[in-house]
């Protein structure tokens, strides 16, 4: 019985083991520009066809709202007039706010695809100089271990080479991790399985961020985020329901002073989310010039490494140098590689970022 028991179980964990790998599914590696994935993302995103629906929506409830409109009171108006009004002025704005919404939703995408399609590239040059820096200490080891044996090298330095090699090995696992991280984010904006492995051919190239003027700039920036423009509309429509208040009414529910409360708090409002964007697209100007900064001594710090390898490879081919000298040498360029691949990848998106800092914001928060 024992056995016949032992027997079931096994069967049916073999069963199971077949269907698991039955269903696993291969990973596929589809070349992708960054404007294709783009475009992906947009036609999937459900946030986008929602703000579609909105729009639709909204423009039914206004011409809903447009037809109990019998007239337009430019004074005191009964309150049946002015309830209609003002419901028509409320659901027109949000008419006109899925609208912007729409917009803002579609550049937030757009905002986190760069972002996604940067985090790849980033992540995967950290892979790669994670890979080259565990083989240089990996030779610094044999090293070690040779000049050991030899009573040249001693215990310490044994030490301090079997740490060095341990530190390589847990920075390239974690740096392996981060890739599958950020190519689980990737692949969920464009329409892929998490396991999927895109080859994205676009590289960032960089350029500095120029402009004429950044006061024009700001306002430039104030006036198309729509954060600003519903905070407009908002004192527009505080001030028309002023201006509508009926004196006569012996049902009105609210003093004339609480109506002027209203359009005194919605300045403020608008005066405050202004300055807060004011102070967002200042921010990300400096951000990107002091990167612009960094970029240039990266840059420098990749032409040197290259020098140096260049060298070092030319000694080893006439015997004037090791093996375990050129990976060294090949480890401090790919680590300088890296640096200046996030450091363009980081700038793109500043770039972008101080021309529409509402998409920005929005992406980081949402993606």
């Amino acid at each position: 019985m024992r056995r016949f028991v032992v027997l079931q179980v096994l069967s049916l964990s073999l069963f199971f083991l077949w269907v698991s790998a039955a269903w696993a599914k291969e990973p596929v590696t589809p070349q992708m520009t960054l404007q294709q994935a783009v475009g992906r993302a947009l036609a999937i995103n459900s946030a986008l066809r929602l703000a579609e629906y909105d729009i639709d929506r909204a423009y039914e409830v206004r011409q809903f709202a447009a037809d109990k409109v019998r007239y337009i009171p430019t004074g005191p108006a009964t309150p049946e007039a002015e309830a209609a009004f003002n419901t028509l002025l409320q659901v027109d704005m949000g008419w006109q706010m899925a609208q912007k919404s729409y917009t803002a939703q579609e550049d937030t995408v757009v905002m986190a695809v760069y972002q996604a399609y940067n985090g790849v590239l980033g992540a995967r040059e950290k892979v790669n100089s994670a890979q080259i820096a565990v083989e240089s200490a990996e030779w610094q080891k044999k090293l070690a271990v040779a000049g050991n044996r030899a009573g040249t090298v001693s215990n310490m330095t044994m030490v301090q080479a079997d740490a060095a090699l341990s530190g390589g090995r847990a920075a390239l696992d974690a740096a392996c991790q981060s890739l599958d991280d950020a190519y689980q984010k990737f692949n969920q904006l464009v329409g892929l399985w998490p396991e999927d492995r895109p080859v994205l051919t676009d590289q960032p190239v960089y350029s500095p961020l120029t402009i004429d003027n950044l006061d024009t700039e700001v306002e430039r920036a104030i006036e198309a985020n729509p954060a600003v423009w519903l905070a407009g509309r908002k004192i527009d429509l505080a001030e028309i329901s002023l201006n509508l208040y009926n004196f006569t009414d012996p049902n009105r529910i609210e003093p004339y002073q609480a109506r002027k409360i209203d359009v005194d708090k919605a300045l403020v409002s608008a005066s405050d989310i202004q300055e807060q964007a004011r102070k967002l697209v200042r921010s990300l100007y400096y951000a990107a010039r002091q990167m612009e900064g960094q970029y240039t001594g990266v840059l420098e710090q990749v032409k040197i490494a290259e020098e140096a390898l260049r060298v070092t490879r030319l000694k080893y081919d006439l015997g004037m140098a090791t093996r375990a000298e050129v990976v060294r040498a090949e480890a401090s360029l790919a680590n300088a590689r890296q640096s200046l691949v996030d450091i363009t990848c980081q700038h793109e998106i500043l770039k972008m970022a101080f021309r529409k800092p509402w998409a920005y914001a929005a992406a980081g928060s949402s993606f």
